[in-house]
């Protein structure tokens, strides 16, 4: 694909720019910021690597000839030598190349290693198609792409969207990607790649550092390819090439995507007030007494993603297994100022008058974006801060009996097991949210 990089003039006025954003956005400023994506809003990958040592992976290349491969595309040669996969770029012919399986995937953990001996830009196609030929008897491949690329930029790892409208997940978050793009070893020596897809999930790795982590509804099937791409130069090389068929998981929701509060009420069942507000894909209460609001869909078993950020010395929080306005919380606090930071198990976090989070948890400072995951199955609850797990607790545990005993909870018969709303805190102070992406379990 190519790499567009903007002109210096169009540069230094992003930078220009970026310095009128507030600080969470600034901890973010793209390199280079594809048309119509905000960096700031790009999900960040903290899972590890898929363990490739597990059984159930095959072999799609036999290490001798290109049996099961078949070129799509320009037609650029491919061929094998000493074990490997070896694609050369025919100068200025197009399309782009692509050494494609003749069997398709859908849900799937993909692995390969790669190299350049001659560098060109390249990638590795997954649930990829290819459109009617051409006037000219060309196939144009079509697909999810994870690049391959040894520039100054270093999104390798990213997704593209081959004949797909283009960039789907850059690695342009200049803080959260930055181990991403720095994850390539070198052109001229061997790199892994791995890339997760499972339902409406994908999430991408370069020499086990999480990279990509894109929720998209797009494709859910197709071939892989070998991409080289047209240009004046290139020669990449592949080995290594597995796969292992997973189960599929259950699809990701955003509770959002409508882009308004169609799918949420007040507790009550009435509209959401106009104190609850969305721009550019940020829900944010303001006001006096917008009221607590809560979705129209019920969950008791679930695996939640949110990024929240809270203004100096505010409270709020996410609660969930509720009923009406009672239900397990993850607290959301300025610990340095607001008053209820006495109580260890009122800090951010916190699993609400129940569990303290970790002493040693990545917090950011107010007005910057923090990242939570809350998972919840059966009756083992976590929260996770950035990326780490911050609390760890099993309903109905010795630990949970006596937590629940001496909190404001004691009287309430069955808290915490209930099926119940998400429920976005109304406390009185400015939050905001963003990315709340749901899965029952």
């Amino acid at each position: 694909m190519p790499t567009n990089l903007i002109t210096p003039i169009l540069a230094t006025t992003l930078i220009l720019l970026a310095s009128t954003i507030t600080a969470c956005h600034a901890q973010d400023t793209p390199n280079d910021w594809p048309k119509g994506i905000d960096p700031s809003t790009l999900l960040l990958n903290t899972e590890p690597e898929p363990d490739l040592s597990q059984p159930g992976f095959v072999n799609l290349f036999n290490g001798r000839d290109l049996t099961g491969w078949t070129v799509k595309g320009a037609q650029m040669p491919y061929h094998v030598d000493n074990g490997e996969i070896v694609g050369t770029c025919i100068p200025d012919l197009s399309p782009n190349a692509f050494l494609c399986t003749d069997q398709t995937y859908d849900n799937f953990i993909f692995t390969t290693e790669f190299k350049w001996d001659v560098y060109g830009n390249s990638g590795i196609m997954f649930r990829a198609d290819t459109q009617p030929a051409d006037a000219n008897g060309v196939e144009r491949v079509f697909g999810y792409q994870s690049e391959m690329e040894a520039t100054d930029r270093a999104w390798t790892g990213g997704i593209y969207g081959e004949v797909m409208g283009g960039w789907k997940f850059p690695l342009s978050r200049e803080a959260g990607h930055a181990a991403a793009r720095a994850a390539l070893k070198g052109p001229d020596v061997w790199n892994r790649m791995t890339i997760y897809a499972s339902g409406n999930t994908i999430r991408t790795w370069v020499n086990g550092v999480p990279c990509a982590f894109l929720v998209d509804d797009d494709r859910s099937s197709g071939f892989f390819g070998l991409q080289v791409h047209s240009g004046p130069e290139g020669t990449v090389r592949w080995r290594n090439i597995k796969v292992k068929s997973i189960p599929a998981e259950t699809t990701w929701t955003d509770l959002f995507q409508s882009g308004d509060f169609s799918q949420w009420t007040k507790v009550n069942g009435s509209p959401v007030s106009e104190k609850w507000s969305i721009e550019d894909g940020i829900i944010t209460r303001r006001g006096l007494k917008p009221g607590d609001i809560v979705t129209k869909t019920h969950y008791q078993n679930f695996e939640l993603l949110f990024d929240w950020k809270i203004t100096e010395a505010g409270n709020s929080g996410l609660k969930y297994r509720t009923r009406g306005s009672l239900g397990l919380e993850y607290q959301i606090l300025d610990d340095a100022k607001h008053s209820d930071r006495e109580d260890p198990t009122h800090r951010t976090a916190a699993l609400y008058d129940l569990k303290r989070p970790a002493h040693d948890k990545p917090i950011r400072p107010v007005g910057e974006w923090n990242n939570a995951r809350i998972l919840v199955q059966g009756d083992q609850i976590t929260h996770y801060l950035n990326g780490q797990p911050v609390v760890e607790i099993q309903y109905g545990s010795e630990e949970w009996q006596t937590a629940f005993a001496k909190s404001k909870y004691s009287q309430h018969e069955g808290f915490g097991s209930w099926t119940g709303p998400i429920l976005l805190q109304d406390h009185a102070d400015q939050v905001s949210f963003r990315n709340l992406l749901i899965r029952p379990l």
